[in-house]
C-alpha cells in the first residue's frame, strides 16, 4: 500500500473473570486498523474492507474447539481470505486507472471477533467525511466456495436500489443467495449504521469455523479468485453511475434470541430447501452424542416443524436444560 498506507490504533477492554481467562493479565489491549487510501481525485470514495483478527491461542473463550487454549487458530478462511481479498483488490485497482469517479479506501479491521470494535471505532472517528463514502464492500470468509453448488451469499442487497440490478448484470458464475439486511455479524454493519450502502460477500459456514482446523490447506483459492472477479465487475459497472442511494432495511432476518441450551451444530446458510441442513457438528455436544452428522437435515424438533434456520432458532429459544 506504500506511502498511502497508515495505521489507526485504538484501545479496548474486555471484561472477563480472571479465573476463566488469561485476558486479565493483558488488559487493556490495543488494536490497529490498517488503512490505505487510493486517491483518484474523485468526489466519492468506495470502502473495501475485511477484518484481520482471529482467535489467537483460544484464550478469549470464543473458539468452538473442545479444548482450545494454547492451540493456534490461524483463521485461514476467517478471515485471512478476506484480508487477501483486500490486498489483491488494492493491487488491482492501483494498477488499473479506469476507475475515475471514485477513490478507494482499503481497510483491514482489528477487533471484529470481539464485537466489530475496529470498524465501529473508525466509523465513530472517520479519517474522511462519511458523506463522501459511496458504498462499502466487506469480505468475511470468502475462501470456502463449494465448486459443485457455486453458492455465494451476498448480504446487504436491500441497502441500495442499485445492488440487485448490478449483481444480476455482472454475475455469470455463482448461484447467489441474497439477504437484504444491512445489519449482520461482520464489519459492514458499522457502515450501514452510518447510512452507507453495503454489500457483504460470504462463501458459507463450515465445520472448521472458529477452530484450529481452519487452515490454508482447505482454502479454495480458485473459488476466491472468482469472488474477487465478481467484486471487480460490480465496482466497474457502478463507476459510471451517480452516488448510490441508501435504504434502511429490516434488522437481521433472524431475530436476536436468548438460548439456554445448545445443540452444537453448524447450519448450512446456503441451503434453500425445507429443513435446516447441517454443515458440521461439534464434538461432545448434544447433536454429536445423538448421532447427527454433517449433511443431515433437521425437519422437526418435538412437535415443531423445522423449515428453515429461523424456525430452528425459534424452537431452540423455547427450550431449557433438564435438571436431574
Amino acid at each position: 500500500m506504500g506511502s498511502d498506507g497508515y495505521y489507526y490504533p485504538f484501545d479496548y477492554k474486555v471484561s472477563k473473570n480472571p479465573k476463566d481467562s488469561m485476558l486479565a493479565k493483558t488488559e487493556p489491549r490495543e488494536g490497529t486498523n490498517v488503512v490505505a487510501f487510493l486517491d483518484n481525485g474523485a468526489p466519492t470514495t468506495i470502502v473495501i474492507g475485511a477484518h484481520f483478527d482471529h482467535l489467537g491461542l483460544g484464550h478469549d473463550h470464543n473458539s468452538l474447539d473442545a479444548n482450545p487454549e494454547g492451540k493456534i487458530h490461524n483463521g485461514a478462511d476467517d478471515n485471512a481470505s478476506g484480508v487477501a481479498g483486500v490486498l489483491e483488490l488494492a493491487r488491482y485497482f492501483s494498477e488499473n486507472d479506469f476507475i475515475e469517479k471514485n477513490n478507494f479506501l482499503f481497510m483491514n479491521f482489528s477487533g471484529e471477533e470481539l464485537g466489530l470494535l475496529g470498524s465501529k471505532k473508525w466509523c465513530e472517528n472517520p479519517t474522511l467525511p462519511l458523506e463522501k463514502i459511496n458504498y462499502m464492500i466487506n469480505m468475511d470468509m470468502i475462501g470456502r466456495l463449494n465448486d459443485s453448488s457455486k453458492k455465494l451469499l451476498v448480504f446487504g442487497i436491500g441497502t441500495s436500489s442499485a445492488w440487485k440490478e448490478v449483481l444480476e448484470k455482472t454475475n455469470q458464475y455463482f448461484s447467489i443467495k441474497e439477504d437484504s439486511a444491512g445489519i449482520g455479524p461482520s464489519d459492514q454493519t458499522s457502515f450501514y449504521l452510518k447510512n452507507i450502502p453495503v454489500l457483504h460477500f460470504f462463501t458459507g459456514q463450515h465445520s472448521d469455523y472458529h477452530k484450529p482446523s481452519d487452515d490454508i490447506e482447505k482454502i479454495n483459492i480458485e473459488g476466491e479468485v472468482k469472488v474477487l472477479e465478481l467484486i471487480i465487475d460490480v465496482v466497474e459497472a457502478l463507476d459510471s453511475k451517480p452516488k448510490l442511494s441508501f435504504f434502511k432495511t429490516q434488522n437481521a432476518e433472524t431475530p436476536r434470541m436468548s438460548f439456554k441450551v445448545t445443540m452444537g451444530v453448524m447450519p448450512d446458510y446456503t441451503y434453500e430447501e425445507k429443513g435446516m441442513r447441517l454443515d458440521g457438528v461439534t464434538d461432545n455436544k448434544p447433536a454429536a452424542k445423538g448421532g447427527l452428522l454433517g449433511g443431515d437435515i433437521i425437519i422437526q424438533i418435538g412437535n415443531a416443524k423445522i423449515e428453515s434456520v429461523k424456525d430452528y432458532m425459534k424452537v431452540l429459544a423455547t427450550l431449557k436444560k433438564e435438571t436431574r
